[in-house]
């Protein structure tokens, strides 16, 4: 199913910018023939592409020993340039270049093109061999080099289009007849996958420094020992894909890899998706949820409730892994468009949370949330590069796609940072109200504040946060608050916290009261931590200590009750200035 999908969208949208079997790569030299067939080397470097620029060549995986490509190929196969000075390096390279001089030839004989004979004239007679005096001394035996016959490459002519497409279907066929798993017609079968997917387009995670390291190209599908085999076969025997279903697959693939619009990198993956029809739908606003996209993207879910709706446009998506030179699909989505629209109108619903620096609900970036959890450097205020959780973005992906309950890690790593580090933020409160709302808490939890809750966690953060804020406005230059003393040990022991802070939040109460100029406040703020206080069972109290979900639950209640009176104040201010101005 995922050839035959990858196979039709290749057809419908990615077949006509490049040829079958070619790949855009980096060509640093050309060689022009002149129509006299006198020959000269010119570099394709420049200040900005210092190793040459991009060209759609003729390509084929390599997967062992000598294969020519058609025209465009390495130093060491065009003039038989040794990777180094050795004897033994020397001969692979003059066996390379035979095996592309015999391409050459075979297209001359093959082709009724006039520059398909100067060119092999050229090579036959070596009077290609004369530009090596100018080849620089820097220049790699792995340099690509491709010919041009004046202004013309000669690699894109109808002729060397048609022959490449033909010495692919030779190289890559199995010589066995099958039904293809992909178009269901009985034809002649692949041996292996014509095409690999380039190292660059499938992330393969940072290295220590925290840059993205290079990855191998890889194969889709790979059974090269017996091991890897049902019953010991080899290659694609056991997945009958044909060669149309299995060049177009490759090229629809290697699209969506290098279309910025379709795909979603990760540290250590990459997400694809496309639709079998066009429609106004993007996932990849789980990155970029602007507020006007979700809310519509909500309302269109509410107002097309199942049964009342008919769309039969369907949804495709991949998330790839590479293991070494083999693609490891992650997962693979084919399901109806309405039913991911319901997934992601969840996930907003699920992740909604209010902000404390604007009114309303937020939505937070996916992005954000995996760096979230990283390290909080308190003196640089930022989150440590390259200290998020290993895999928390791909199972984040999973759980919007698939209406899943985070990872169980998530909680224990976000809950263990946030006693180190103290931090709370809104990518930390939407994961935790994520994890909170789905199984296995599956609590109903709003996404502001809630003044009813009575659950004895979610109380304690909401009278911790007026505990902070009576103690900023007594001691408004401290360099240390209570959460920078006392946060990780009031998300655990909350009764023991709470007598202590009580009593030092009298004092601060009582000097505040007792200033005219901060009076006002003062009184607010008692009022305030009385009325909360009203929410906790007389009986029972605060517990005695929390576990993981009484500890989401403080860390809501907390960031809710902050992000309430922070609003609350905003909204004073902006009534203020509106009556001064009124008056004056």
């Amino acid at each position: 199913m995922l050839i035959q999908r990858l196979a039709e969208h290749a057809r419908q949208s990615a077949g006509a910018e490049t040829p079958r079997y070619y790949r855009n790569r980096t060509v640093r030299w050309a060689l022009v023939i002149d129509r006299k067939g006198t020959p000269s080397l010119i570099s394709r470097a420049d200040s900005v592409n210092k190793a040459g620029s991009s060209l759609p060549t003729p390509y084929l995986t390599r997967t062992s020993g000598v294969a020519a490509m058609l025209l465009a190929d390495t130093l060491e196969y065009v003039f038989a340039v040794a990777k180094d000075d050795t004897d033994k390096a020397q001969a692979a390279a003059d066996r390379r270049n035979d095996a592309y001089l015999d391409l050459l030839k075979a297209w001359r004989d093959a082709a009724a093109d006039p520059v398909a004979d100067l060119v092999w004239r050229t090579f036959q007679a070596e009077r290609h061999l004369d530009v090596l005096a100018d080849l620089p001394d820097e220049a790699k035996s792995s340099d690509m080099v491709a010919i041009m016959v004046e202004d013309e490459w000669t690699h894109l002519r109808p002729s060397a289009i048609a022959f490449w497409a033909q010495v692919a279907r030779d190289r890559k066929s199995s010589g066995n007849d099958g039904w293809c798993l992909g178009c269901g017609d009985y034809g002649a079968l692949l041996k292996t996958i014509p095409e690999m997917v380039k190292g660059t387009l499938i992330p393969v995670g940072l290295d220590a420094s925290g840059r993205p390291k290079r990855g191998r190209d890889a194969a889709l599908i790979s059974v090269n020992t017996t091991a890897q085999g049902r019953m010991g076969t080899l290659q694609l025997a056991n997945t009958p894909i044909c060669e149309e279903c299995g060049s177009a697959a490759m090229a629809g693939l290697n699209h969506l890899l290098s279309d910025d619009r379709h795909r979603r990198r990760g540290d250590d993956n990459v997400f694809i998706w496309w639709l079998r029809e066009p429609a106004d739908f993007n996932p990849l606003i789980i990155d970029a949820p602007q507020l006007k996209d979700v809310e519509r993207l909500l309302q269109e879910v509410h107002r097309g409730q199942p049964g009342t709706r008919v769309d039969d446009n369907a949804f495709y998506a991949l998330t790839l892994s590479a293991n070494q030179s083999r693609v490891v699909v992650r997962d693979w989505l084919d399901v109806p468009l309405p039913e991911i629209k319901a997934k992601f109108a969840r996930w907003f619903r699920d992740i909604a949370s209010t902000n404390r620096w604007t009114d309303g609900i937020s939505y937070t970036p996916l992005w954000q949330m995996v760096r979230a959890s990283g390290q909080w450097s308190r003196t640089r205020k930022l989150y440590r590069p390259g200290s998020t959780a290993h895999g928390l973005d791909r199972d984040l992906l999973h759980a919007a796609l698939h209406g899943t309950p985070p990872p169980s890690h998530m909680v224990a790593h976000l809950l263990h940072r946030i006693r180190n580090d103290h931090h709370v933020d809104l990518p930390r409160v939407a994961m935790l109200r994520l994890a909170l709302t789905r199984h296995p808490y599956k609590e109903k939890i709003m996404p502001g504040l809630d003044e009813n809750a009575t659950d004895p966690a979610y109380v304690w953060g909401r009278l911790f946060a007026v505990l902070e804020a009576i103690q900023h406005r007594a001691l408004p230059e401290a360099n240390t608050t209570i959460r920078d003393r006392y946060f990780g040990l009031a998300m655990t022991q909350p009764a023991a916290t709470m007598r202590m802070l009580r009593t030092n939040a009298n004092g601060h109460l009582k000097k505040l009261i007792g200033k005219e100029k901060t009076r006002p406040a003062g009184l607010a703020l008692d009022s305030r931590l009385a009325a909360i206080s009203q929410l906790i069972d007389r009986e029972s109290g605060l517990p005695t200590h929390l576990d993981a979900k009484g500890q989401i639950q403080f860390i809501l209640g907390y960031d809710h009750q902050r992000a309430h009176d922070i609003a609350a104040a905003r909204a004073a201010r902006a009534a203020k200035a509106t009556a001064d101005a009124s008056q004056s």
